[in-house]
């Protein structure tokens, strides 16, 4: 991070490091710092004039959608800005990479690790439809992860505003995770993004893409987890479940209930392991009868010729 550059921004200025966190075909992604407090941050570059009316179009779609969402799943906008050659998206910098090498690097997940992962995948695709907002890419490479392992769903290049719950036909997305009303140039609702987070799942669970006309799994995976995920791989938009009812659905309620358990038997080996735990209170403290009758012998202080000894003084004074 030798060679650097200084680029003034609407909310203030921006070291841009010479470190490529990432490369596409109209610009790069940099390591950059905030020069007021030192956050870092990833600066997406994109070169002005290599861009069509369509692409600039989208880069202005996804500047608008992106700094209007606020969600802990979901990589914040933190400034843009343009001078005479580039355009600047200052973007939240996760240092975990993305899911997708993270898949590469551990093979496929066993159920509980792809669990935690695509649930809070969900809980970002929820948060978008509620607010009436389609992602329309989403994919491993575009889930990034943070140093505490946590997701945030980045890249909204393909991200729109649906009216009435519908989208216009378009070709767009990457190829793997496009359902086929969007092969087919047919009319958009949420349910594309559903059909890409059944791709997610399987990714997750086997490390390959499904074939959805024979969906072969692994026999170790749950029943319900099975059938999520080829609910959400029904070709018949109308089919497929909502991201709401995703999270209401039983796989959901098993792996939520198998986590809370986990918990609770974390807590009793710690509460089993407390030094206490070996100790008879009651031999020290007595039967309530055994208390009652040293009750009734029992002297009073008063009683008792005692002097207290001399007290040091405390190097507390306040004391």
């Amino acid at each position: 991070m030798s060679q650097q550059v200084i680029v003034k921004g609407t909310k203030g200025k921006y070291i841009i490091f010479e470190k490529v966190l990432g490369k596409g075909a109209y610009g790069v992604v940099c390591l950059a710092q905030c020069e007021s407090n030192g956050t870092y941050l990833a600066a997406k570059i994109v070169i002005k004039k290599s861009l069509s009316a369509q692409d600039i179009q989208n880069l202005r779609n996804e500047m608008k959608i992106q700094q209007t969402q606020s969600h802990p799943n979901i990589v914040a906008m933190v400034d843009t800005f343009e001078d005479d050659i580039f355009l600047y998206m200052m973007l939240e910098y996760c240092s975990g990479g993305c899911l997708f090498r993270k898949l590469q690097l551990s093979g496929p997940f066993k159920e509980e690790k792809a669990f935690h992962y695509f649930s809070q995948i969900l809980s970002a695709v929820q948060h978008l439809h509620q607010n009436n907002i389609l992602h329309r890419d989403i994919k491993l490479s575009n889930i990034l992860l943070t140093d505490q392992d946590e997701v945030k769903l980045a890249d909204f290049t393909w991200a729109t505003n649906m009216i009435y719950g519908e989208v216009s036909p378009q070709l767009c997305g990457t190829i793997e995770y496009m359902p086929p009303e969007v092969i087919q140039i047919r009319t958009q609702s949420e349910k594309v993004d559903i059909w890409s987070l059944g791709i997610v799942l399987y990714e997750l669970l086997h490390n390959n893409f499904p074939n959805v006309d024979n969906i072969f799994m692994r026999k170790d995976i749950s029943y319900e987890c099975k059938d999520q995920i080829l609910m959400m791989l029904e070709k018949s938009p109308y089919r497929r479940p909502t991201a709401q009812s995703i999270g209401s659905g039983t796989w959901f309620k098993k792996m939520r209930n198998q986590k809370e358990m986990m918990i609770r038997q974390s807590i009793s080996v710690q509460k089993s392991n407390s030094p206490l735990s070996k100790v008879n209170l009651k031999a020290i403290i007595g039967s309530p009868l055994r208390q009652s009758q040293e009750a009734q012998t029992c002297v009073s202080p008063m009683d008792l010729k005692y002097q207290s000894p001399i007290r040091e003084s405390s190097t507390y004074m306040a004391f």
